[in-house]
């Protein structure tokens, strides 16, 4: 018997159960408030608007779009660099927007 099960031996069943009633409240809490990852739209939706307000360098236009994706509410943990681009050159190539940076050739 390890120490963890002689120290719940002791504690009264009621107040295990109340334990573990809080703990799977938190929990459902928690799972609640994920925030959404952005689909393949939001991105476009986001690169259109930081095309138009964006003013600075190339390199700089990525962190740009991710601040805000997060400002939206997004979660951009695995929105990678070379999907910003992508999305951003067909953009380009499509007409929808110019080649504000002059980054396509």
């Amino acid at each position: 018997m390890s120490v963890d099960d002689k120290l719940l031996e002791d504690i009264d069943e009621e107040i295990l159960e109340e334990i573990y009633r809080a703990e799977a409240e938190i929990m459902e809490r928690t799972r609640k408030r994920k925030k959404p990852y952005p689909s393949n739209i939001d991105l476009v939706r986001t690169i259109v608007e930081a095309v138009k307000l964006f003013h600075g360098h190339p390199n700089d236009f990525v962190d740009y779009v991710l601040e805000l994706l997060e400002n939206k509410g997004f979660d951009v943990r695995h929105v990678t660099v070379k999907r910003i681009w992508r999305l951003y050159e067909m953009l380009v190539r499509k007409g929808v927007i110019s080649d504000k940076l002059r980054v396509v050739y």
